[in-house]
C-alpha cells in the first residue's frame, strides 16, 4: 500500500486496467442477422461459425418479416418450405453457446406496392387492420410516391385491433411452443410516423374512454361541449393514447412469454432517441422497461458520431436505467475499427452489452469477424 501511495502513475494504470476489463464484463455482445441471409442450411452453418469467431453470445434471428415466416408456422405463410431455418440455427447456434432470439417485425408487415397474393398473409386476411393517416386513408390507398414522400418503409398494422393482436400472439406463441429459443425479439414495435394512428380500431377504443372522436376533438361542437380547457385536456389524452395502445400490446406478449417459459428473455429494437421515439413514433418504450413489461432493449444507435451515441445515453438515464439497455451499433455505415473505438469510447456507460447491425455487413467487411472477437467481444 505504501508503494501504490508513493506511485500515483501505478494506480492509473492499474485503473485504466480496471476500467478496460469492464469494458469486455458485458453480459450481451450480440450481433442482428437478417432473413435475406437464412437462405439454405450451409449458409446458417456459416453464420453461426463466424458469430463464434467474433465471440457473439447472442444472436437476433429475423425469422418473421413483411408477413412471411421463416419458420414452420401454421398462421403465416412460409418463405422456405423444404428446411427449417430457426430449427436449423438454433441446433448450430446452441452447439456454439451461442443464445438465439427470434427476432420477430411488430407491426411493420408488407415492403412493395404490388399486394402480396398469399392468403394466409396478415393483409389479405385483415385488410382493415392496416394504419390509417390523419387524413382518414388507409395506407393500402398509398401510391410508391405516397409512401416515399412520407419517408415510411411500407404497410403497418393496427395494435389496437384485437384481430392483429390474436395473429401476433400466435404467431409467437408458435415459436415459444415449438423452438428451444432464448427469446424473442421484436421489432417496428412502434407506428411509422406521428400522423398514422387513425385507423378505426383505434378511434373506437378512444371514443369508448372519452366520448369523442379523435377527428372531433378540435371541432366547434367540441370547444361547446368541452370548452379550451376540456379540448386540450383530451388533446393530451389524445397524444398519449397510441402510446399506452402500444404498451398494452407490449404487456400482453410479455406475459405470454412468460407464462411459456420465464426464462426465456423478451427483448426490443427501439428509437435511440428518447424525444423523438416519444414524439414522431409513439414508442415510450422506457416505459416499457419501469413498469416490467420488457427485459431489456436495444436501442438503434447506428450513428457513427461519438458525440451523438453519448447525448443519446445521456438522455435515456434520465429516463431508465442503462442496466437493461444494449447499445445497438451499425457496422453498415463505418468501418469496423470506427465502431470499435466508439464502443471504447462508451465504456464507462453501464450498459446491458453492445450488439452490432448486421451480420452481413460484417461479412461485407473482409476479417471483421474476427477483428470483432479481438476488440469489441473480446
Amino acid at each position: 500500500m505504501f508503494f501504490l501511495k508513493k506511485s500515483p502513475s501505478l494506480w492509473a494504470f492499474l485503473l485504466s486496467f480496471l476500467s478496460f476489463l469492464y469494458l469486455f464484463s458485458f453480459e450481451i455482445k450480440g450481433v442482428w442477422v437478417t432473413r435475406w441471409e437464412l437462405y439454405s442450411p450451409e449458409k446458417i452453418e456459416s453464420i453461426v461459425d463466424s458469430l463464434s469467431i467474433a465471440n457473439v453470445t447472442d444472436a437476433y434471428v429475423q425469422v418473421y418479416g413483411s408477413g412471411f415466416a421463416f419458420f414452420n408456422s401454421e398462421i403465416a405463410p412460409v418463405r422456405y418450405k423444404d428446411f427449417d431455418p430457426l430449427e436449423i440455427f438454433i441446433e448450430k447456434a446452441h452447439s456454439k453457446n451461442i443464445k438465439v432470439h427470434a427476432w420477430i417485425n411488430l407491426l411493420y408487415m408488407w415492403d412493395r406496392r404490388e399486394m402480396v397474393d398469399d392468403q394466409k398473409h396478415i393483409l389479405k386476411r385483415y385488410p382493415t387492420s392496416v394504419l390509417v393517416d390523419d387524413k382518414n386513408i388507409s395506407l393500402l390507398d398509398y401510391s410508391l410516391e405516397m409512401i416515399k414522400e412520407r419517408n415510411i418503409e411500407g404497410f403497418y398494422v393496427s395494435p389496437s385491433s384485437d384481430i392483429v393482436k390474436d395473429y401476433i400472439l400466435f404467431l409467437i406463441d408458435e415459436v415459444l411452443l415449438n423452438y428451444n429459443v432464448d427469446g424473442i425479439h421484436l421489432d417496428y414495435s412502434r407506428f411509422p410516423g406521428k400522423e398514422f394512428v387513425y385507423d378505426i380500431f383505434l378511434r373506437s377504443n378512444f371514443i369508448q374512454k372519452f366520448l369523442v372522436d379523435p377527428f372531433e376533438i378540435r371541432s366547434e361542437n367540441s370547444f361547446k361541449l368541452f370548452g379550451e380547457k376540456g379540448v386540450n385536456a383530451l388533446l393530451n389524452e389524445w397524444q398519449n393514447f397510441p402510446k399506452d395502445e402500444l404498451k398494452s400490446l407490449i404487456k400482453d406478449i410479455y406475459f405470454l412469454v412468460k407464462s411459456r417459459n420465464p426464462n426465456i428473455q423478451l427483448s426490443s429494437a427501439v428509437i435511440a432517441d428518447v424525444d423523438i421515439a416519444s414524439s414522431n413514433f409513439y414508442q415510450n418504450w422506457w416505459e416499457w422497461l419501469n413498469e416490467g413489461f420488457i427485459d431489456y432493449v436495444i436501442i438503434m444507435a447506428y450513428s457513427p458520431s461519438i458525440s451523438v451515441l453519448k447525448k443519446q445515453l445521456d438522455k435515456i438515464q434520465n429516463k431508465t436505467t442503462l442496466s437493461k439497455v444494449v447499445v445497438g451499433v451499425a457496422s453498415y455505415n463505418q468501418t469496423v475499427y470506427n465502431m470499435s473505438n466508439n464502443v471504447r469510447d462508451l465504456y464507462n456507460y453501464p450498459v446491458l452489452g453492445f450488439c452490432i447491425f448486421s451480420n452481413q455487413s460484417l461479412l461485407d467487411q473482409k476479417g471483421s469477424y474476427s477483428y470483432v472477437g479481438k476488440t469489441i467481444f473480446k
